[in-house]
């Protein structure tokens, strides 16, 4: 099957010398789409926007809506305060400019959905809980959201299926992009020694810190823990994934959210399925109808 490429790029954001850019997929004949906004994985210490699975691109021709992939900036470069600016101003842009670049009528931009994978997931959870104007739905896929939780504070095993090697994760190898000092960016190729962040972290237990988060003032720790921020306030109807044997994110985290979403009397609906590892939607012919009737249902 061939690759599906983004119909436009657009850098929504400039910080300093460095362009941080989203890819655009839309759908054909179409007026007025709504926007489904997804963030990639890879902790914020790696990744790019172009790891956005077949299924996603596939929908939007199937389900009528634009498609946005973005880049942000990675860890620990910056800090996750940082990051979560990057997110906000992607928001903005899309919802005050982005009918200025495509021209009136082609997206919708009030009507709002918010996805990503892994630690991406964990970026549009962050969305639903700071944004004044609040995505119409969610869509997190195995999300992070703890960095404090119990499977990022304890040593885990690499991945199954990874590609680092123990070698891989050398402080020799990795000390320019483990460096704050380090040159900013926004996106890392699937070449760079900077793909193997994710398993030293894993190794390490050091998400938090990698992120810029330390134990200490507990009110400025709380905002990053997910689970316990939920229960503060109101939160979007939400549609949240899990593989039940994933090693790369512990199911738990999503297990917490799910439980603080249905304590909050929130929609929610939580797919869990069994056997199924991380990244499991990335296979080419992985097609999920029940998530994006759930996406459109609040959409339309």
């Amino acid at each position: 099957m061939a690759s599906i490429k983004p119909d436009l790029t657009l850098i929504y954001k400039k910080v300093d010398h460095l362009e941080i850019p989203m890819d655009l997929y839309l759908p054909k004949n179409t007026i007025n789409a709504p926007v489904l906004l997804w963030f990639h994985g890879g902790g914020l210490l790696q990744g790019c926007r172009d790891m956005i699975a077949p299924h996603m691109k596939n929908a939007v021709q199937t389900y009528g809506f634009a498609c946005i992939s973005a880049d942000y900036r990675l860890a620990p470069q910056v800090e996750i305060s940082e990051i979560l600016e990057d997110v906000i101003d992607c928001v903005i842009f899309i919802r005050t400019r982005l009918s200025d670049c495509l021209g009136q009528g082609v997206v919708d931009a009030s009507r709002l959905a918010i996805s990503g994978s892994s630690a991406g997931g964990y970026l549009a959870l962050l969305a639903a809980l700071v944004l004044k104007s609040k995505p119409q739905v969610v869509a997190p896929i195995y999300p992070i959201t703890d960095p404090l939780g119990t499977f990022f504070t304890k040593p885990q095993p690499l991945p199954v299926g990874s590609d680092s090697s123990e070698a891989d994760l050398d402080l020799a190898r990795l000390g320019f992009f483990l460096n704050p000092r380090s040159t900013v960016v926004a996106n890392s190729s699937e070449t760079s020694p900077r793909r193997h962040m994710y398993a030293y972290m894993l190794k390490t237990a050091s998400l938090a810190r990698l992120w810029g988060i330390f134990p200490g003032d507990e009110g400025a720790v709380a905002q990053w823990r997910i689970p316990r921020t939920i229960k503060m306030g109101d939160f979007p109807p939400t549609y949240l994934i899990h593989g039940m044997d994933d090693t790369a994110v512990g199911v738990e985290q999503t297990d917490e959210v799910a439980g603080a979403i249905l304590g909050d009397r929130n929609p929610v609906v939580y797919e869990r399925p069994n056997g199924e590892d991380h990244e499991f939607d990335q296979r080419e012919r992985y097609e999920n109808p029940e998530l994006y009737e759930f996406i459109m249902r609040y959409l339309n």
